[in-house]
Order: C-alpha cells, then structure tokens, then sequence
C-alpha cells in the first residue's frame, strides 16, 4: 500500500504526462472512488482508515483536541485515545509488517515487524520513533532528517515557499529510498508507506489564484512520482498487488473557519458590540492575551518564534490562543481548533470539567440553536452566503466516543476566505485567514489496485473505513477488490 497524502486526483488525470508512474498505474489499475468523512471532520480520516471504523467510535478529529476533563486543548496521545491500527492483529495472525509514515499513529507496539513514525509526516502525533529500537539510529545514519520539518501557521512569503517546495521535493526522494531499502531488506507480507509531502505541498503551495499554473505543486508531485516508481520497481519483483490511495483530496482553500472564534465572542457576549446588544447583555469579553498576540504579531517574528520552541511549548501557545480569557462560569460554548470547516464545543455540565449548561435543558437547546442561527445568518459585506450547513457531530458519527468530537459542525459555501462578515442581530465580524495555507481538503478519494495479471477498470465507489478490511480480506485470500 502507498498512500499519497491528500494528493487530488484531478491534479493527476490533469498532468498524467509529467506523472507518468501515476498514469500508468491509474491505466493499468482498477479504481474505486473513496467516500470520506473528511468533508465534516478532516483530520479524522487516517484514524478512520487504520481502524476501519468512524469518527463517532475512534474519536479522533484533530491532532490538538478538547479535553473536557482539563478545560484545554492537547495533543492526541495512547493514554486518551487509544487506537490499534489494522495491521497489529494481522501480524498477531503471523503476517510481516512494515509501516511507514502512517499519520495519526503512535509509536510502533509491532512484537515483529517494522515500523517508522513521524519521520515524514505531514500529521504528527508523536517524535520520531522506529521499531526496532536500533532502527530510528540507522535511519538518521543513513537518510538523515527528514526535510518537510513542522508547519507554523502563518502567512509565507515567496521565498518561504520556494523553500518548502525544494524541502519536500528533496523529502520525497529521501522517502522512496528509506521505503525501497526497507522493503528490500527485510520481510514483508503487508507494507504501508505513506508520502505527506502531497498533503504539506497541497496546502502551501496550491496556486492562489484561479488559473495559475500548479507549478510548485507539481514538482513536489512529480518527485512523489518519482519515488513512487522506485517502488513499484520491488513492488514487481516481489510479484505483489499494489494499493495506491488517497484518502482525501485538496482543492482552493475557502475555509472561513478564522471567522469563528469572533463571531462566538458576539454569540457568547452580545454587548461587546453596541449594535448587537440584546437585553440580556453580559459583561465584555476579553480575548486572552494569548490570542491577541496571534491575532497581531507579524508572521514572521510569530514564524522564528515557533521554530525556536519545542512542540510542547507550541501546543501550550495554540491552547492559550482558544481557551484564555474564557471564565467557564459564563462561557457556554467555544470555538475549538479546526482547520477547514467551523467546530463549536458546548460547556455541558457532567461532561466538562466547569460545565455550565444542563444537557437537553430548555436553556442549552436555545443556546444551541442560537449558535446556529448566529452562523446561518452569516454573509459576506455584499450579501453572499458564508454558510452552506450546520450540523451536529453526534448526530452524523454516533458512536461509543462521539463525546470527544466537535458538538457542531459549520460548513461553508466555497466562496473564498473574508476579511468581513455580518449576521443579522451579531453585527459585523472581521478577522484574517493568516495560515499561509492556499489550499485545503476536499472529502472524495481514491484507490486503485494494481495485481498482477488483472486487467484495469473501475470498480463500484466505496469509503475509506472499509479500505483495510477490503485489504485485508485480499491478504488473507478472503476476498478480492
């Protein structure tokens, strides 16, 4: 298996002739078209693929998510939510396994096999780690760090760009040789190496405006390409099936999801602007200095000041900027962390730690639908319509852990990021969307197979939560694509 990162499926069939290992396996292959949840939870989707069930059971969205038992935002780790790829029972089941670069993964439990974690990933929930112990020394030895490093939020200049795409055109050379001399070295029945190069190179280098040449983009493609041949090379001498995907794709990026925490502040404290007082009023809200630093520092000096602090502090900043200035006693819902739609967290009682509103309450329903008719209502200074839904997360992902998830969901138009936005009896919102992302998700993906002697076609769509069972089905000889 070789998974391309939220690599776009339309980019390839666009440029097959400067990819021409992706078109020739799209040729010969059979594709299927993969439904995901990403179109409401984008970050759920590796954890959604690796478990073969959905957001509601595994209860991953983010890499920093709500704690309710803290009142803060943290880092996904095993101690909380606690996650068994598909391949442990495989090689529970006396199966070889060599994993690389899975996102969303922690480090390796694998008794046999080979494993390596976030030495090139775009997602990343744990150092760097290898299994064997010895194996994380001799791949620095060899191959060194990997270049793509962490991705600060904030704006980038051409220059900053420039060095990102060399970064990850270098890192995914590195990437296929890492993959190529650790399948040929060692035994394997199952392999899984993933390229986030696609997915860091889609979100910071996809052309900002409509009609521009992918250029940058494309060369981080073609050297995924690249490696992915060399691949494909042991992949043949092996005599093996080839499962090439993409669990979601990337597109324009229209996320007003930086408009979120302001208009909260006028759901939550209406009399922070005259013109949208009502008479039950409320004191006026304070931003937490946390954030007001994020929301002023210039992006370069917010860029030298991440790089030069460990990811804890980072975590520690980013956390800061969502909860600070909130008294709990007074804030029944926030916006929490998100990077494409909008995610709104109510403050329940007996399910947050400082919980003020009783669930299914009369007061906690009107609240919730006031949260929803604030963003509804939401449009741009010419009358556009910024909202295409709001939804409710336990409503879409039931599930044993949908507690852990967003309570409500906001989904946009398409239309590109604000600066400004007004919603009937909130006033006017503004805010930046200063990521320095050009590109975001889109939900659909892929999958296409390559087995030896098969012939290529397409076959009926299907979702990424049934990939590793499907997969795993074909290793056992259970089944076929």
């Amino acid at each position: 298996m070789i998974g391309l990162d939220a690599a776009e499926l339309g980019l390839i069939q666009a440029h097959r002739r400067q990819l021409p290992t992706l078109a020739r396996v799209l040729h010969a292959g059979v594709l299927r078209r993969l439904r995901s949840p990403a179109g409401l939870l984008a970050g759920s989707v590796w954890p959604t693929f690796f478990t073969g069930t959905h957001p509601g059971v595994h209860g991953i969205y983010h890499h920093l998510q709500w704690d309710e038992g803290r009142m803060r935002l943290r880092r996904v780790a095993e101690d909380w939510l606690p996650t068994e790829p598909f391949w442990y029972p495989l090689e529970r089941r006396g199966l070889d396994v060599v994993a690389i670069d899975v996102p969303m993964t922690s480090a390796s439990r694998l008794e046999r096999g080979t494993e390596v974690t976030t030495w090139g990933a775009h997602d990343q929930l744990t150092p760097f780690a290898a299994r064997p112990a010895a194996l994380a020394a001799e791949i620095r030895r060899r191959f060194g760090r990997h270049p793509m490093g962490d991705e600060i939020p904030v704006e980038k200049t051409p220059r900053e760009r420039e060095r990102i795409r060399a970064r990850l055109v270098e890192g995914a050379r590195r990437k296929g040789e890492l993959a190529a001399w650790l399948l040929e070295s060692r035994p394997w029945d199952l392999s899984v190496t993933v390229f986030g190069e696609c997915h860091r190179g889609g979100h910071l280098l996809w052309p900002e405006e409509e009609g521009e040449p992918p250029t940058a983009l494309l060369d981080v493609y073609r050297a995924v390409d690249a490696a992915v041949g060399r691949l494909l090379e042991v992949v043949e001498r092996a005599g093996a099936t080839l499962v090439l995907f993409a669990l979601h794709g990337m597109g324009p990026n229209t996320s007003q999801e930086h408009l979120v925490p302001r208009l909260m502040d006028r759901v939550n404290h209406p009399a922070r602007d005259p013109a949208a007082a009502s008479p039950d009023g409320g004191p006026p809200v304070r931003r937490g200095f946390v954030r007001m630093l994020r929301e002023t520092l210039p992006a370069p000096l917010q860029n030298a000041v991440a790089r030069a602090v460990p990811v804890s502090a980072r975590d520690r900043v980013v956390d800061r900027a969502v909860t600070g200035g909130h008294d709990w006693r007074s804030t029944p819902g926030l916006a929490v962390l998100a990077d494409l739609n909008g995610y709104v967290r109510l403050n329940l009682r007996g399910r947050e730690r400082d919980g003020m509103l009783d669930p299914g309450s009369d007061a906690c329903r009107a609240y919730r639908d006031r949260v929803a008719r604030a963003f509804t209502a939401l449009r741009t200074p010419s009358g556009t319509p910024l909202v295409d839904a709001v939804r409710f997360a336990g409503d879409e992902f039931p599930g044993p852990r949908s507690h852990r998830l967003p309570d409500l969901i906001v989904t946009w138009t398409g239309v590109p990021p604000a600066g400004a936005a007004t919603a009937d009896g909130f006033g006017t919102v503004t805010a930046t969307l200063a990521t320095g992302r050009t590109g975001n998700h889109r939900p659909d993906g892929f999958a296409v197979a390559l087995e030896p002697g098969a012939a290529g076609g397409e076959a009926p769509p299907g979702h990424v939560a049934d990939l590793a069972p499907r997969v795993t089905r074909m290793l056992l000889g259970e089944g076929a694509w």
